[in-house]
């Protein structure tokens, strides 16, 4: 379906609102694209609807992607010729995911970070630069690869070390980069050791001031700390299993 052209800026937030609401995700999209290059001073809340407008479209296509990588291992241990098959449906979605990552980096080197007025915003879209090269990383080839991971730890760093110095620990973008961050390192990399020394950081620090964060509410917070906990936990696992074996 087609956006028109002549909206005002305000009825393309309402668009992407509403097209979230119906589950229509590349309209939502469309509509976020729209109001971005009007004005790519965003607030907040735009700030939201455009990252659950891509995160919306991508997740679905990285499921996809994962499924087709284990019914491939699948079919190669049967040498079968289905092979063939799934090497093609692979190879369209790989282009659809090849899309959305260069066209949010496009949005956001384009338009939002030339405009991004302090450190909190700025950090917000390093964040999600670095986030959807990490993306990128999970489908590239060998060859595009290296480069695709050298992009994403390069903004990823470049985030962090703002964070750090401009931001609360308390803030949810400064912890929610840091578990993003410390994912790339350990899935990614394969820098475990890393990625969780940038995670115990995160969380030590956080459960410093973990009763202020009850008594303030802060639930979006509160969750990435959750989260922090659990990969802690799962990668010091399976970091002891791999020593024991």
């Amino acid at each position: 379906m087609s956006i028109k052209d002549n909206l005002t800026r305000e009825e393309y937030v309402y668009l992407a609102k509403l097209y979230e609401r119906a589950e229509r995700f590349p309209e939502m999209v469309k509509s976020i694209n729209k109001f971005v290059e009007l004005d790519p001073k965003l607030t907040k809340d735009e700030r939201i609807i455009l990252s659950a407008g891509y995160k919306n479209i991508i997740s679905g296509k990285r499921a996809s992607w994962r499924l087709l990588n284990g019914l491939e291992r699948k079919e190669q241990k049967k040498n079968s010729t289905q092979v063939e098959n799934i090497h093609e449906v692979k190879a369209n979605l790989k282009k659809e995911l090849d899309q959305i990552c260069e066209q949010i980096q496009n949005i956001i080197d384009k338009y939002l970070l030339p405009k991004a007025s302090d450190s909190e915003t700025k950090v917000f879209y390093l964040k999600l630069k670095g986030d959807y090269y990490r993306y990128k990383c999970e489908f590239d080839a060998d060859k595009d690869f290296p480069d695709t991971c050298d992009k994403a730890e390069k903004v990823y760093k470049e985030a962090y070390e703002i964070a750090n110095k401009d931001l609360p620990i308390t803030n949810s973008i400064r912890i929610g980069l840091a578990l993003n961050f410390s994912v790339f390192y350990y899935e990614i990399k394969g820098l475990k050791d890393e990625a969780c020394s940038i995670a115990k950081n995160a969380f030590d620090e956080s459960m410093k001031l973990l009763d202020d964060l009850e008594k303030s509410k802060a639930k979006e917070t509160l969750l990435i700390i959750q989260l922090l906990k659990e990969n802690l936990i799962l990668w010091n696992n399976e970091m002891n299993e791999e020593e024991e074996n």
